[in-house]
């Protein structure tokens, strides 16, 4: 009913591969902890009923499922999906070079979800009442795929992603209590008299939680350059 493609499996392990790891300007590149796309429309299919969901009407989806509370992207897609439908069949000369195979599941899925409705600027309304400067601000494609990570600061993360951060309460008084990372993090600079690395600062700071007998690992997520310059901690 939504549209079908023999290469959905390979689009969909394509994405997954370009979102989980974009490259940037220098040596090294950005691990992205996000769900994965492959994840994301089996939960979705799970919780729709749907089947033949597919990475091209997953915006539309998110957006049927929570309305008003979609994310501005997510409108931002369907109002300009939805004028594209409107002004010769989504075929407008600004954006017609975009359409492709994610929308054209949309494009199905969408045409699907207002034939179910009498009024469909109601259902769209909150999509339509989000402002839209161009389209470049809703389709993924070359220009998505241009863009450059460059430097975008340094973070220290108290844990791993699938873990989580503990407290530490000596005491047993809940006012007393702090968190175990940081305060692993101030003995490292108390204890170290000279420059450290973020690198290093981390690596020492794992070292005081596992003989503190802590299981969580801080991260550091930086480009290469900044993971051998010298912590402002």
């Amino acid at each position: 009913m939504f549209g079908h493609s023999h290469s959905r499996g390979h689009n969909t392990r394509a994405l997954d591969e370009h979102y989980q790891q974009v490259g940037y300007e220098g040596n090294g590149y950005v691990k992205s902890r996000a769900l994965s796309l492959s994840t994301l429309i089996e939960i979705l299919k799970q919780k729709t009923g749907n089947d033949d969901l597919d990475v091209g009407n997953i915006r539309p989806t998110l957006f049927d499922m929570f309305g008003q509370d979609s994310s501005s992207k997510v409108k931002k897609f369907v109002k300009v999906l939805f004028q594209n439908m409107h002004h010769d069949h989504g075929e407008s000369e600004e954006s017609g070079h975009h359409l492709g195979f994610v929308s054209a599941l949309a494009h199905q899925f969408m045409k699907h979800k207002l034939d179910e409705f009498e009024d469909a600027n109601d259902y769209l309304k909150p999509a339509l009442e989000m402002p839209v400067s161009g389209h470049h601000e809703v389709y993924a494609g070359k220009v998505a795929e241009s863009v450059v990570f460059k430097d975008r600061g340094v973070l220290l993360s108290g844990c791993q992603s699938d873990q989580t951060s503990a407290d530490a309460n000596p005491s047993g008084d809940k006012a007393e209590a702090y968190g175990a990372m940081s305060n692993a993090l101030q003995m490292v600079l108390a204890n170290n008299k000279g420059p450290i690395t973020n690198y290093e600062l981390v690596t020492e700071v794992r070292k005081v939680l596992k003989k503190q007998g802590f299981s969580q690992r801080p991260g550091l997520y930086c480009a290469d350059h900044n993971a051998r310059a010298h912590s402002i901690c």
